[in-house]
């Protein structure tokens, strides 16, 4: 079926967008943004500019809005967009809150029409082979989850700095790495503990450490920095038997795995300036990937080919009525749900029980 796009907010992710909705075939009627210069680049490009975004909404031809805006307009843009019988998309995070989120998913019932987020990151593959090797269970049951992010080059100048459009770190990456953590274990959560950082200066958090407990027992950590000039792997899955680690974007890193049942007893060595036997290091070659040594295995990651591409083609066939949505407004909820207790936690200094009020989606 036919679909015709307006963007509003022709900034990096609106541009990015129109580039590849119209790789897929898609068309884009035109654009939305208050900034001149950006209306001026939109138009040298070649694109419509509608003058008001009630124009836009009042367009027949089109079908869905892109909302590619800073996050403090998405609730009223959304809301305008499905009263006036469009679907919505919407970029990252939905919104500024569980009770926006839910002002939205409600309007969406209403209308009749969809609404859709944006979460691109659960197609990266460093989470979708973590979450292969989770599922298999190849390290044994896993009990543990690092997911984290680390840069040094701060907070970017804009509105990314001002905690009233939705700044700072946890609606930036804290929405993508809990988001992540919640549909890879599949079970409900009991706690968050949450600390946020500030030692940029900025009036935003400039970073986060969320700890997140589950029903399954299972323990996760999200964490996130931007004054690090010396980064940890993005991901490490600890199990019963092994442990896995994707070390960058490169997908560098490897999975070490014990190769039989029982652990046969260390012998003490001399660590710094005394003896272990607890924390005898295994003697291990790496670069001799897949001999086993020491009792354990080394094994290269799996690969996955993965495509965001199947985002957009899941908004389509989902307003085809094709198809259920990749991304629920339940997950949304959920993550917004975590971000938010990890921000009460942070100003509380105390840890937020969700048990009974999180509940596990299959979705």
């Amino acid at each position: 079926m036919h679909h015709r796009f307006v963007i509003i907010g022709y900034g990096t992710m609106g541009f990015t967008h129109i580039k590849k909705l119209t790789a897929l075939g898609e068309e884009i009627a035109g654009v939305v943004d208050i900034d001149p210069i950006a209306r001026d680049e939109a138009t040298e490009a070649g694109l419509h500019v509608y003058p008001h975004l009630e124009d836009a909404l009042a367009d027949p031809s089109v079908d869905i809005v892109f909302i590619c805006t800073p996050n403090e307009v998405h609730k009223a843009i959304a809301l305008a967009a499905l009263a006036a019988g469009k679907n919505v998309v919407t970029e990252k995070p939905a919104m500024l809150s569980v009770d926006e989120i839910q002002e939205v998913a409600a309007a969406e019932a209403a209308s009749g029409k969809v609404f859709i987020v944006h979460q691109n990151r659960r197609w990266d593959e460093d989470y979708l082979v973590m979450k292969e090797l989770y599922d298999a269970k190849s390290l044994g049951d896993v009990t543990y989850i690092e997911s984290r992010i680390d840069g040094s080059r701060g907070i970017p100048g804009d509105w990314r700095r001002d905690p009233s459009r939705g700044g700072g770190m946890v609606l930036d990456w804290g929405v993508h790495l809990v988001d992540r953590l919640l549909l890879m274990v599949p079970s409900p959560v009991k706690t968050v503990y949450g600390r946020l950082s500030y030692t940029m200066g900025a009036p935003v958090e400039d970073g986060f450490f969320i700890y997140v407990t589950f029903a399954n027992g299972v323990e996760a950590v999200a964490a996130c920095t931007t004054d690090n000039y010396a980064p940890g792997p993005k991901f490490q899955l600890k199990g019963r038997r092994g442990t896995a680690t994707v070390d960058d974007w490169q997908m560098n890193g490897k999975i070490v795995r014990r190769v039989e049942d029982v652990e046969p007893d260390a012998e003490p060595v001399v660590a710094g300036q005394g003896m272990t036997k607890t924390m005898a290091p295994r003697i291990i070659d790496y670069s001799k990937m897949l001999k086993v040594q020491d009792n354990v295995e080394v094994l290269p990651l799996p690969r996955l080919a993965t495509d965001v591409n199947d985002f957009y083609r899941n908004v389509l066939a989902v307003i085809d009525g094709t198809a259920s949505k990749a991304i629920t407004n339940e997950s949304v909820v959920r993550c917004m749900r975590v971000l938010e207790a990890a921000r009460t936690s942070h100003e509380t200094n105390t840890v937020i029980d969700l048990s009974g009020i999180d509940t596990y989606l299959d979705h």
